[in-house]
This record gives structure tokens, sequence and C-alpha cells, in this order.
């Protein structure tokens, strides 16, 4: 039985109550009835936050709205009528355009293509998703615009189930926030206002709705029944035609491994199952998916691939699965049907892979089915740590994933890295420097905890005192190209002090404070991704690195010092030489920065070695390591 409750989550009344909430709720939309929903992407970023020369550069995440198409599809089946309006497509492509910075106004963009989409479709309806905590000041400054011109608004998506009472508090403007997987619960809601389904088949939403005899103030009400689709009602594919995909990655980026592909290269996302088996204390995976992992038929995702080639012309597919392998039998049969059809494509697992499902049978069916690069998720290489945040895998488990790996060059395999984590000491750090050097992989993506609301890790380390719990909007966690570690890569942060001495004094048991996570963090990028770049001969690893590197200093990063350095000693070692285009890039990164000269001159490395073309601090690991040994 559905049961629901008003703000203070004491039940309300009987089958009457309902219906006359119901009722309520109905009177908020034109002659009572839901004919027309417009599906809204807000910006990834608000003005505050967006940098033009970034976008410029496609540097920008632009992921085609796949969570929004499989709504959309689900509301045309019961005869809505759908369209998506994608605001953070139009933000990147109209600054991608833009001559001059001058010529671009974030707001006044995706204010007007608004405007324009409201006034010629005309929806009864409008919902807005929201993905990232990022996104939160963008997800108001939308809901807010569109209430002003006094349509119904609702959210949902990721960052709204992860903190809804704290989004809600700060976005007055909404009416409904529809709460995890919503198509089955927006379906139900639909249907319920348009009279075709009973007021019981409401759940997985809060509506927002004036108090009766207190029109100046509101009550929530909470359907606390579960509308996750289950397993036999997964197969969906998205309303494709409704998006623009071949346009999504010409202004920005889809995946973590853009730069192994061409650049006029079209790029997709699929999802083939829903959910982990995993439990990671920092993960908000399972608050959105439920326990358990729901995979959908690995023919019809197949036949959703081979659409996206015919149709849109779609080169690359990134993966959007949390558990991509959790049935090997299943992602075998996968696997080898993209291989039997021979669609041309390559695919990329962004999201992470579970070291434990890396057998030398899945491996080999990924890599003829188009794999060129995946992330294996470790994120410490401490045994405790593992344990203590619930990571389904041990160092054995991981080293042994990583010589899977290894075996396949074609596949450029990247671990997730962690560090930060409460109570973490330099000596378990150094074991998870230790346990990277033995997998001997591609590339170590490393970054500090940003805790999650609502994860397990979060609140633990709210009792504890660690962090704060703060309301939506006042507190940003990891934004990608938006965020601080945008900030650490381009080199903008000031140091807390000169690096060459950030750990002096450390014992191997201190626990790392706020600001040594940061040092630490530019530590391990170096000893672990860089150094080793003077010892790689391998060919096709060498093409890798070439690629890499050259998207990091042109698009990720500009002017990053260690890209350019190591660009120009891979350049000697294929031609003896270092262009002198590159040297100057160089020498004007180290006249500009204080950071990128202090840093490089920490770790050995100056302008003098790219035009000798000799390389002294190859031969120096052993300052590489944070004890002596």
């Amino acid at each position: 039985m559905n049961e629901i409750r008003k703000f203070n989550h004491q039940p309300i009344g009987d089958k009457s109550d309902l219906h006359a909430l119901v009722k309520q709720m109905a009177d908020l939309f034109p002659n009572g009835q839901i004919k027309k929903v417009l599906l809204v992407t807000p910006p990834d970023a608000d003005s505050g936050l967006f940098r033009f020369e970034t976008a410029k550069r496609g540097r920008y995440t632009n992921y085609p709205p796949y969570g929004l198409g499989i709504v959309a599809e689900k509301l045309r089946r019961i005869g809505v009528d759908v369209k998506l309006c994608n605001l953070n497509q139009e933000i990147l492509r109209t600054a991608n355009t833009a001559a001059r910075e001058q010529d671009f106004d974030h707001d006044a963009t995706w204010q007007a293509k608004l405007d324009d989409v409201l006034e010629d479709f005309e929806p009864d309806f409008v919902g807005v998703t929201c993905m990232f905590t990022m996104t939160h000041e963008s997800l108001k400054r939308v809901c807010n615009y569109i209430a002003e011109k006094n349509y119904v608004v609702s959210i949902g998506g990721v960052h709204v189930s992860n903190d809804v009472e704290h989004v809600l508090d700060d976005v007055p403007a909404v009416s409904f926030a529809f709460l995890r997987e919503a198509e089955g619960a927006i379906a139900n809601f639909v249907r319920c206002i348009n009279g075709t389904s009973e007021p019981e088949s409401l759940g997985q939403m809060i509506a927002v709705l004036p108090s009766v005899g207190a029109p100046n103030s509101t009550e929530r009400h909470y359907f606390m029944k579960d509308c996750r689709p289950e397993a036999d009602d997964v197969d969906v594919t998205p309303a494709y035609d409704l998006m623009e995909i071949p346009e999504y990655s010409r202004y920005g980026t889809i995946g973590a491994f853009y730069c192994f592909k061409p650049k006029d290269a079209v790029f997709a996302t699929v999802l083939s199952n829903r959910g982990c088996r995993a439990q990671c204390t920092f993960c908000s995976v399972r608050n959105f998916n439920g326990k358990g992992v729901r995979g959908r038929d690995p023919i019809q995702v197949v036949d959703e691939i081979e659409e996206l080639v015919n149709t849109y012309g779609v080169d690359h597919i990134m993966w959007l699965d949390d558990d991509l392998l959790k049935d090997h039998r299943r992602a075998i049969t996968m696997f080898d049907e993209i291989a039997r059809r021979n669609l041309g494509i390559t695919w990329d697992a962004t999201n992470g892979l579970i070291a434990s499902s890396c057998t030398d049978e899945v491996v080999d069916a990924m890599a003829k089915s188009g794999c060129i690069a995946v992330n294996i998720g470790m994120e410490s290489g401490n045994a405790g740590i593992l344990r203590e945040i619930r990571k389904p895998g041990t160092v054995d488990v991981f080293l042994e994933a990583a010589r899977v790996l290894r075996k396949y060059e074609e596949i450029h395999t990247s671990v997730l890295l962690m560090v930060g984590f409460p109570r973490e000491t330099f000596r378990m750090v150094q074991d998870t420097i230790d346990v990277a050097r033995e997998m001997d992989c591609d590339w170590y993506r490393i970054s500090p905890l940003q805790p999650l609301p609502n994860t397990p890790i979060h609140d633990a380390m709210v009792e504890q005192g660690i962090i704060k719990d703060e309301k939506a909007g006042e507190v940003r966690f990891m934004g990608g190209s938006y965020g601080k570690q945008a900030e650490i890569e381009k080199g903008q942060r000031p140091a807390e002090a000169l690096f060459a001495s950030a750990f002096a004094g450390v014992a191997p048991d201190d626990v790392l404070t706020p600001g040594q996570i940061t040092d630490m963090w530019f530590y391990m990028n170096y000893t672990l991704n860089f150094h080793r770049i003077f010892f790689e001969r391998r060919p096709v690893k060498l093409a890798q690195l070439r690629a890499h590197l050259q998207t990091l200093s042109e698009v990720i990063s500009p002017e990053n010092g260690f890209a350019l350095y190591f660009q120009g000693f891979l350049q000697c070692l294929e031609n003896g030489e270092v262009d002198q285009t590159l040297i100057d890039r160089f020498e004007r990164r180290l006249a500009e920065s204080e950071y990128w000269r202090e840093r490089l001159a920490a770790f050995g490395l100056r302008i003098e070695d790219l035009k000798t073309g000799e390389f002294p601090m190859k031969d120096a690991p052993a300052m590489f390591d944070l004890f002596p040994r």
C-alpha cells in the first residue's frame, strides 16, 4: 500500500484525502490535464563557474541527456507529446562558435533558448534534471526562470535524489520532485493527473503544494511507494530522435578517453544495466538505483548501438554502466554480438569496471568488440582502507586484473585513486603508490576524496566532525572541468608552502592535513604518471601517451608543465630532438607561472633537458618515495 506523508512525515488521512490531494495537484495544470511535457537539461555550470576560454577549447563535458531520453520515451508511450531542451548544449555551442568572449552572454544564451522553446511548445508541465552538485546553482536559476513564466516546474536526477530536502529548501519554485530512477514515477503521475490511473499508483515523489487555508505557505507531501523499473522493464531505448546526437561531441567532451579518437568522431552513451553490486561508502549509486543490478537484454542493447551507428553516424560509445561486467556471460554475449555485427565502433568504460570481473575471457571479448580504454576503480592500495570503504576487491584482485589487462596493449588501462580518506596516514598513501607501481597500468586518475551527501562516508565524516553538514549550494563537490581539480591542473591554486618541503618532517603514521592532500595529489600525479614515461618503449603505448599529453596540454590544462616537458621527451625519443615550438611553450610556461617553476624545479625537470636532449632525472627514481626504504 502506498503511504503518503506530510512535511512532518506523519501519515495523512484515508483514501478520500488522497483523492482530494490529487485534485489539488491537478488544479495546477491547464484544464487539469498534462498533454505536453518539456524536459530540460540545465547548463552544467552557472555563469559564475563557467569559463568562456575553456568552452572555446571544447573542454567541458556535453553528455547526451540519456535519462531524460528514457523518460521521454516512456511518456510518449502513454500518448504525451514530449520535447527535450538541452541548455548545456546551447551554451557550449554558442560559446564555441562565438568569435570573442565579449560576444557571449551565458545567462542570455540559455534564457533565449528556453524562451523560444516555451513559446513554441507551450508545455503543460516542465521537468528539469540535475546530475551533479556543481549544477545546483544552475538548476536553481533555470527553475526560477521557468516558474516566473507561470509554468509548473518539477525536478529530478542524481543530485536531487541525494539531497532532496536541501534542494527543495533552496529552490522554492519547484512544485514536484521525482526521486531516483523516475521514468515510472513520472508516467504514473501524468496518468493520475489525466485520470487514467488511480492515485494509489503515485510514488517516489514529493509534491510541494499550498497549505489548505494558508495560501502563502506550503506543505510537502511524500509519496513513498517504490516505482523503480523492475528487471523486465529496463529495456527502453531513449528517444534519440529528440536529441542532437552528432552535435554533442562537436562542442564538448564525452567520457575520459576522447583523446584517443579523431576530433570529428561522433560519441554517444549507452546504458546496458542499472545499479552496482558494490557497496562503496563514498558512492551514491545504491541510493539512486537500489540494491543489485538489473541487466537489459544484451541483443537489444546491441540493437540500440546499431541504431546509433546507422542513423546518427556514431563512431564511439561510452558505457554509462556502474557495473558493466556484473554478469560475465551476459557481458561476453553482448561484446560478441557487437563484434559479430562488425559495427565498426570503439568503446570505453569511463565510469569504471570492478576489477574482479576483468578475467581473461571477459577482457578478450572486450578487446575484440572495440574496447580502447577502461577505468578500474581501486581508490586505495591499503588493505585497511579497502575494507573500511567496502571496496569489492583486495590488493591481489587489483594486481590480477592489471596482469590480464596488460596483455591487451590496445586497451588503455587507467586506475582510479583517491587520497584524503578519514584518518589516512602517509604510510597508507605509500601503500597505494606501491600497489599502483606494481600494477604497472597506463595512467592513474587521482582525486581528493569528495564525500557526496547521504553516503555512508559523508555521514561518518559529519559525525566525526571532519566536515560540516552544509546546505545544498553552499558546498561544491568534485566538479571535473568546473571545479577545484581544474584549478590544480592549471596551476592556478596558490601553493601553501614550497612544494619541495611540503612533506618535510612528516612521520609515516601522521594523518594528512587538508593542505597536504592537495600536495599529495600533485606528488602522486608526477610519480605514478609522468616519471614512468621515461621508461616506456612500446609503440602502442607511446602513441597513446602522445595523444594523451597533447590533449592534456592543449585542451584539458593548457601549458601544463609536466605535459609539455614529457611531450619534449617523447619527441626526442622519436626524432632525436625537440621541436623549437614546444621549447618556446615550455619556456613561456616557466616565465609566466611561479607555480610551475617551483614544482618543476622540485622534480628536477629543466628547460636545458629539452634543449640538450639529455634527461638526467630518469635515473633518479629513489627521490620519489615518501620515506627512505
